[in-house]
């Protein structure tokens, strides 16, 4: 980073990511000048919500495949086309 007050080239002096949040602190030799620079959303942060969007996706997968749908008892339940065809020709005439 550059100093905008002298404009010489400053040194890092500290990076925090507490936040979720690289914040970058800078310190000018030259004329002692501090300046802070925010880099955008840190790695873990962007790790940490992945994960747990992929944990509740697992959930609600396993959560729905967990409680089959059971045919109510006033519906019959389906029939393929191919046993239809086939009642037609056991039928006797």
């Amino acid at each position: 980073m550059i100093c905008t007050k002298c404009g010489a080239l400053m040194d890092q002096t500290g990076k925090n990511t507490m936040t979720g949040r690289v914040i970058r602190e800078y310190l000018c030799r030259n004329c002692g000048h501090t300046d802070w620079e925010d880099d955008g959303v840190a790695l873990w942060k962007v790790l940490h919500d992945a994960r747990e969007e992929d944990e509740a996706e697992a959930a609600a997968q396993a959560a729905t495949n967990a409680a089959p749908e059971a045919t109510p008892p006033s519906q019959k339940p389906r029939t393929s086309l191919w046993q239809h065809l086939a009642r037609l020709f056991r039928k006797e005439k």
